[in-house]
């Protein structure tokens, strides 16, 4: 991933909580087909990440071919976590100057590694009731604040939706983590996109204007 060196994130809790906050991905994988051609292969799909971002677990349908290409071989999780549209309108230096062009803020993080694929029911298990914690704490809804867990389906449901599936585990070899919040931009400049983007009704455009307040403390 082209990243210029104002815009890497450092590794470390910063880019796992950016994971945990997303938790949903693109797997990608090269597949050489029985014909002889080749081609990319390409899944989105849930996940959960381990604390130093060295495996990542997921699952895909048993159905889709995917998992039968990717065993012991390369991958690239790509998770793209908020993105927002930045208007030269909300620069000072268009005033100025007026050399200025659109562009685009956004957080990304690409994970490298090689994949194993589970077929072992507990170890499914597992990672399924683990995604539904994780993400059953995201939910907000005053309503219905009681959490879903997965032993409230009947049991012989759950070992049936269990054979469908096929476990994924990402072994990570390099984190790649970008953070564009027009870090190389003026101080004013910065200062009229946040504004500008946290007067949005576009949940991304007020996700990034929070991210870029964040950093300025």
């Amino acid at each position: 991933m082209y990243t210029p060196e104002a815009f890497e994130m450092a590794t470390g809790p910063a880019v796992t909580d950016v994971l945990r906050s997303a938790g949903f991905g693109h797997l990608v994988s090269h597949s050489d087909d029985a014909d002889g051609g080749s081609g990319l292969l390409a899944t989105a799909l849930p996940f959960v990440v381990d604390d130093d971002i060295s495996r990542l677990r997921a699952h895909v349908a048993r159905a889709n071919p995917h998992w039968g290409h990717v065993d012991g071989h390369h991958a690239l999780l790509i998770v793209p976590t908020v993105d927002a549209y930045v208007s030269p309108r909300w620069f000072a230096s268009t005033a100025e100057h007026g050399r200025v062009v659109p562009t685009s803020n956004y957080e990304l993080v690409h994970l490298h590694g090689v994949v194993e694929i589970h077929h072992d029911a507990e170890w499914k298990r597992r990672l399924v009731d683990d995604l539904t914690r994780e993400n059953e704490s995201r939910v907000d809804d005053p309503e219905s604040a009681e959490p879903w867990s997965v032993s409230d389906a009947p049991a012989s449901y759950i070992d049936a939706r269990l054979e469908a599936i096929v476990g994924i585990e990402l072994h990570v070899q390099r984190v790649e983590a970008k953070q564009k919040l027009s870090q190389n931009r003026s101080e004013q400049d910065r200062l009229g996109v946040t504004d500008g983007l946290g007067r949005s009704r576009d949940h991304g455009a007020t996700d990034i204007s929070d991210r870029m307040r964040e950093r300025r403390g």
